[in-house]
This record gives structure tokens, C-alpha cells and sequence, in this order.
């Protein structure tokens, strides 16, 4: 068993996670094998698989990290889903779609699905936790859930579709369009 919390083990992981993140800027993700991250990461295989199970993992970590990186303070401490939250929300899932899509080579169909469904899963994660601090928590948990994925899922949705728009850099009227949509459209009460 591998301890998380030892200096060594981080490093490595850093490591692997760079090495990953440069192979993905050059070639699309079902060409990477586990031995050029190794080579990259100047580790072993058996190294590589002490830390993660497969290259699968280590995207999903990485999509991850990353994603939570970008949650504002603004959003983490939030008690009630408001106008500026909702904003908060779209903006961070704009960009960071945006740039992963570039940074990373997404070429093949089912890892870019599965990168979209974790980012999806993640903001629902957010969206829930807000509501249930908030003047939500009341609610059944089912509903909970069910809000949160239908607002997820109109977030993430409309930001993955301004990439395709060609306005990218008017974010102010993705913004516009969302925002009473998730608000209103969803029913979502208004903070008092």
C-alpha cells in the first residue's frame, strides 16, 4: 500500500500527471501508452502502476484536479444558488472546457465523453452542495439530486455549444441566455 502523504509519493504522482499532460498536448489520448508516460515521468511501469490503476485514472484524476482547482471561493462557500453563483458557474465550466479542449488533443469520441461526463459529474457535485447549505437543504435528497443534474447538465450544455457557436469571446451573452433559463426555466427560488 502506497502512502499518499509521503513526499516521495507526491512527487511521483506530480511526475506522472506532467508527463501525462505533455503527451496529451501531442498526441490524441489512444496513442499514449502507459510506457511513454513512464519514459516521460522517468519511472518505471510498475512505478506508474503502484500510483494509478491504468491511463484511464490518471485522466479522470487530472480532469479532476483540475476542474476544482477552478472552483472560485465565491462558489465553495456559497449558501443559496444565486444570479452571481449561476454566473460563477457558467464562466468556470466555459473556460474550463474551453481550455482543456485546447490544451488537450480530444480526439477520440469515448475519451472525450468520458471527460465531459466527469465534468458534468463534478459540477452537479458543486450545484448540489450549494443547495443543500442553502435555503434548499429541506428538500428530499432525490429531489436534490435531480435538480442539481438538470442544472448541471443545462450549465455544461451550453457551455460545450458556445465552442461551437464561433462567439467565443462574448461569454457575456452565454451568460445571458443561460442564466434565466437555469434560474427561472427551473424554478430554482430566489435567494431572499
Amino acid at each position: 500500500m502506497v502512502n499518499q502523504q509521503d513526499p516521495r509519493v507526491l512527487r511521483t504522482r506530480q511526475l506522472i500527471r506532467e508527463a501525462f499532460r505533455e503527451l496529451l498536448r501531442k498526441k490524441d489520448f489512444d496513442s499514449i501508452t502507459i510506457n511513454d508516460i513512464a519514459q516521460r515521468a522517468t519511472i518505471n511501469r510498475a512505478t506508474f502502476y503502484a500510483h494509478y490503476e491504468d491511463k484511464y485514472a490518471l485522466l479522470e484524476e487530472i480532469t479532476e484536479q483540475a476542474f476544482r482547482d477552478r472552483i472560485p471561493d465565491q462558489v465553495l462557500n456559497a449558501r443559496d444558488f444565486t444570479d452571481e453563483i449561476c454566473d460563477g458557474l457558467i464562466m468556470m465550466t466555459y473556460h474550463y472546457i474551453m481550455d482543456f479542449y485546447q490544451i488537450c488533443r480530444m480526439d477520440s469520441k469515448p475519451i472525450a465523453s468520458l471527460v465531459d461526463e466527469k465534468i458534468k459529474q463534478l459540477l452537479q457535485q458543486s450545484i448540489e452542495n450549494i443547495l443543500r447549505r442553502g435555503n434548499l437543504h429541506f428538500m428530499e435528497d432525490s429531489h436534490t439530486k435531480i435538480i442539481s443534474a438538470m442544472t448541471a447538465s443545462a450549465i455544461y450544455g451550453a457551455a460545450h455549444a458556445w465552442l461551437t457557436v464561433g462567439e467565443n469571446d462574448r461569454t457575456d451573452i452565454l451568460v445571458g441566455i443561460v442564466r434565466p433559463y437555469v434560474m427561472n426555466g427551473l424554478g430554482l427560488p430566489k435567494a431572499p
